[in-house]
């Protein structure tokens, strides 16, 4: 029963728990949504993707700014694996 829950049937009654069995077959909607979790999440995700795309990398920044970012590192370098010792 997707969008819905069973009614409760116990409830306290003078210190004992008493059983309702009219409300067995009773069920009352939650807000649900309407697909499943996984395409939820991919709604939100595809929702939010234009954030990370409108924030400007540094690497844009140092292209505007007309540069190359650092000179004095290898490209290897500069996209965060380093170099082995002997090809410095």
């Amino acid at each position: 029963l997707w969008g819905h829950r069973f009614t409760p049937l116990l409830s306290l009654e003078e210190g004992f728990y008493e059983v309702d069995y009219g409300g067995f077959h009773h069920t009352v909607p939650v807000p649900t949504p309407a697909c499943s979790a996984r395409q939820l999440a991919a709604a939100a995700a595809r929702r939010d993707a234009h954030l990370y795309w409108s924030i400007p990398s540094r690497l844009d920044e140092a292209a505007a700014a007309g540069g190359e970012g650092d000179p004095e590192m290898s490209p290897r370098e500069s996209n965060g694996t380093l170099a082995s010792p002997e090809s410095r």
